[in-house]
């Protein structure tokens, strides 16, 4: 029975050892092919040292299992991670870690309390490691994607340290034999135990900070270009008050023409003056692209600037009056997306020159901006646009941050010297 309990928290062990995994790392592959890789490899290697644990015994095992489950594991999450470097290297050892904390925190009590039955390890494992994936997937891994997304330093000291404490705990637990029978290094051990949660709650506090300096940097950002939309507004909105300044003068002109027109009596010379003044005043009249007054009125103006720039401008827009988002914020995505797309036009000769604007909103809220370009668009390695140039690429930081605040997805797609954004949006 006391063999069972230890091959069946060994197991299960392992089992949620895996599962953390998933629940920290981001894959760079869909959840289904994630999962059907992970069962079809992991699965098979969890059973494997389950047997060679029961086989070889902990003494010999434990020596071994930096061969026979860390390096294999290391490899297998290496080739499905989203990020493939530091950060990739810390994320190992936290998890590991953390399963290595439960694992010999329950060997010791186990040791102390039911040395001869091993009930004490088996329901620790049971509950603590559910425990830990739940306040992991409820808690924490959120904030620890934005932490990855935004803080781009520090990750390749953080991972040296945490190898470090990694090792400690691989060592200490192992060699020369298990730590369970060497009475005499469990206070060391321990100490270890306790110390390694405190190094990581302030490598989080660092990493917490960096990010709030990192969102704090982008909201200024994402401000300023909400600023520089309302100054282009408040500045179309005094031309057309000029404009609108002007014709008033100059109907108070005609009026008094037309008024000594009549006084004369010259009835059909005042209906020909009538007649060229409404041909002179007739305006074409404004188009309305959606029925959203904010958006229309952002679409209005850039179509405007284009085609005064001889760029041709082909839209089919469907926006209803009240979108699934905020206009405002839809309308500073919408403003930059155009304004691009009007520099990127003018630099190509005029009969080239073209910007296609279309959206659909059923079944689902589809954007799409395209336009031609020359030279080459630089990307990362997610796709998204990047540039090196001070003062740019803080449009496509508002667009994805306007993603992450709406769940909206951006794709940008790059091809035949045509670059397009196409942003979705669930309703």
């Amino acid at each position: 029975m006391s063999e069972i309990l230890r091959l069946s928290s060994a197991a299960w062990s392992l089992l949620h050892i895996l599962l953390l995994f998933l629940f920290f790392y981001q894959p760079r592959y869909s959840k289904k092919k994630v999962a059907i890789v992970s069962c079809a490899t992991m699965i098979p290697l969890i059973i494997l040292n389950a047997v060679l644990l029961g086989v070889l015994g902990q003494n010999t095992y434990g020596k071994l299992m930096l061969f026979l489950l860390v390096i294999p594991s290391f490899v297998f999450f290496f080739f499905l991670a989203k990020h493939r470097d530091f950060r990739f290297v810390f994320t190992f050892c936290l998890v590991d870690t953390i399963s290595a904390e439960i694992v010999i925190l329950s060997m010791i009590l186990n040791q102390y309390l039911t040395p001869d039955t091993n009930i004490v390890m088996f329901v620790i494992r049971i509950l603590a490691f559910p425990a830990i994936e739940y306040y992991a997937v409820k808690k924490l891994r959120k904030p620890y994607y934005e932490i990855q997304a935004s803080v781009k330093k520090g990750w390749g000291i953080f991972s040296l340290v945490s190898v470090v404490f990694y090792v400690l705990i691989l060592v200490m637990t192992a060699f020369p034999t298990v730590i369970t029978e060497r009475p005499e290094d469990m206070p060391i051990m321990l100490i270890l135990m306790v110390l390694m949660p405190l190094m990581y709650l302030n490598i989080f506090q660092v990493l917490n900070h960096q990010n709030r300096l990192h969102t704090a940097q982008r909201e200024q950002e994402l401000w300023q270009i909400q600023s520089n939309h309302m100054q282009r507004q408040i500045a179309q909105l005094a031309e057309s008050d000029k404009r609108v300044s002007l014709e008033r003068h100059d109907l108070r002109h005609r009026l008094q023409i037309l008024d000594v027109m009549l006084q004369k009596g010259e009835v059909d010379e005042a209906r020909d003056f009538i007649s060229v003044a409404q041909d002179t005043l007739q305006a074409p009249e404004g188009l309305n692209y959606c029925k959203n007054a904010i958006l229309d009125a952002v679409f209005s103006y850039y179509f405007k600037q284009a085609q005064e720039k001889e760029i041709k401008v082909e839209s089919s827009l469907s926006i209803p009056e009240n979108p699934p988002v905020d206009a405002s914020e839809l309308s500073v995505v919408i403003a930059n997306a155009l304004e691009n797309a009007i520099h990127a036009c003018e630099k190509l000769p005029k009969d080239k020159r073209i910007i296609s604007c279309k959206c659909i909103e059923t079944p689902q809220f589809i954007l799409q901006i395209s336009n031609p370009f020359v030279g080459k668009v630089m990307t990362d390695k997610d796709g998204i646009p990047v540039s090196e140039e001070k003062g740019h690429g803080i449009g496509t930081r508002s667009v994805l941050a306007f993603c992450e605040r709406n769940g909206a997805v951006a794709n940008y797609k790059i091809e035949n010297n045509t670059f397009a954004l196409r942003i979705l949006i669930q309703k």
